[in-house]
């Protein structure tokens, strides 16, 4: 009986050894629980955004990519996750969401990523080469438009344009019509856009590209008056530029050169110069909202009006400011500042940039921010004042080496 006793006690102390290494591995073990994440903007309405990131770290496959502002589920492992969202407001130019989140993940739960909106433009004016070299000449005008973001940006139909005078005496329409001039943003005689349907011209981070009004070695516009070679031996070559403007007859086209797309021309205008003005003009890139091409939103009557406060029958077209990447005040720098009325309140807080006299080969240039290992990002204070300064070179593909 004892020797029987003994064996049960045995038996019982086994089973209890057992039972105790069982339950410890199992509290040991690594859970797994599901984590939804839900999206709140806070400042913007949720159907108005897009390209949603979801980025959770300490994860493989960390990114997780939207559509739209929407609730996703995942399956992770216990523990401390830190969540980062991005997404794209769709009819504002330079407007994104942003928001963060840290979870403490040990059930299944909601973490909620509060949205706020931003601005800030991928894309900016580098140079801008407005008042010609010769008395009299001015084909040889250019810009510049350079990715200051760390993504690929398409130029397939941005838009380019330059808005009417800029003078007070010449724009009191704008403090007469306060509510076109903060909806309408500008009105443009003459507007063109890159080509392409919507990712034939990739534009890397830190690149840039020439968009030349004739794509002409402008050096040799002397012809065959030596009297004018060392005059016109100041203007830039735009042979190699990466675009030009092309009006049709009478225009010289470069053939290697893609075209920009005609998208308005000013109702009975004539002109074969893409109107850069030498004494002093305001210049645009624009970013119609998603899914919104330049012939949709030049057929659009709405898009177009007269010149407020005139009879004229001539027609211009509105930009609203929301869709403007950069806009640049160069005004003439003869001009005082105090007679000089700004172009864009939302995207220049400043009276703009005193360009190089008429003629006399000096473009504005943005200035530099930071260099990054070789790579240049330029300055973006929405203040041309302030990030932009005249240059005595105007040579095109110009590439800063230091901080300004």
């Amino acid at each position: 009986m004892k020797k029987f006793l003994n064996y049960g006690l045995a038996l019982f102390a086994a089973f209890a050894v057992t039972t105790f290494v069982a339950c410890s591995d199992d509290d040991d073990k690594v859970k797994s629980y599901d984590l939804t994440i839900s999206l709140n903007p806070t400042d913007v309405d949720a159907s108005n955004i897009g390209n949603v990131k979801v980025i959770i770290n300490g994860v493989d496959n960390d990114t997780i990519l939207l559509n739209a502002v929407q609730p996703t589920t995942v399956t992770l492992t216990q523990g401390v996750y830190q969540i980062t969202v991005s997404g794209k407001v769709k009819d504002e130019a330079t407007a994104y969401v942003t928001g963060s989140a840290s979870v403490e993940l040990y059930q299944e739960q909601t973490a909620t990523v509060n949205l706020t909106k931003y601005n800030q433009s991928p894309l900016v004016f580098k140079t801008i080469y407005n008042v010609g070299t010769v008395m009299g000449y001015v084909l040889d005008c250019y810009v510049e438009v350079a990715n200051n973001s760390d993504e690929v940006q398409y130029l397939d139909g941005l838009m380019l344009a330059c808005p009417l005078a800029n003078l007070k005496a010449q724009n009191a329409w704008q403090q007469e019509y306060p509510d076109f001039y903060n909806e309408g943003g500008a009105l443009n005689g003459i507007v063109i856009a890159f080509p392409g349907n919507g990712t034939d011209y990739p534009l890397q981070p830190g690149q840039a590209v020439t968009v030349a009004d004739e794509a002409q070695n402008h050096k040799l516009s002397y012809g065959t008056d030596e009297s004018k070679k060392e005059a016109y031996s100041k203007a830039p070559d735009l042979s190699n530029a990466d675009f030009e403007k092309y009006f049709g007859t009478g225009d010289i086209d470069n053939e290697s050169v893609p075209n920009m797309v005609t998208v308005s021309m000013r109702s009975g205008s004539t002109m074969k110069q893409w109107a850069f003005g030498v004494a002093g003009r305001a210049y645009m890139l624009i970013k119609l909202p998603e899914g919104t091409t330049p012939q949709q939103f030049v057929a659009d009557e709405s898009n177009f009006t007269t010149y407020p406060g005139t009879t004229s029958s001539t027609l211009y077209m509105k930009i609203p400011s929301k869709y403007v990447l950069d806009a640049v005040d160069v005004y003439q720098s003869t001009v005082d500042p105090a007679d000089h009325y700004p172009f864009f309140a939302a995207k220049d807080d400043a009276t703009g940039i005193p360009g190089g006299a008429m003629y006399s080969s000096q473009p504005v240039r943005r200035k530099v921010s930071k260099i990054e290992n070789g790579r240049v990002y330029y300055k973006d204070t929405n203040n041309s004042a302030d990030d932009f300064y005249v240059s005595e070179d105007n040579t095109p593909g110009w590439t800063p080496t230091a901080v300004d």
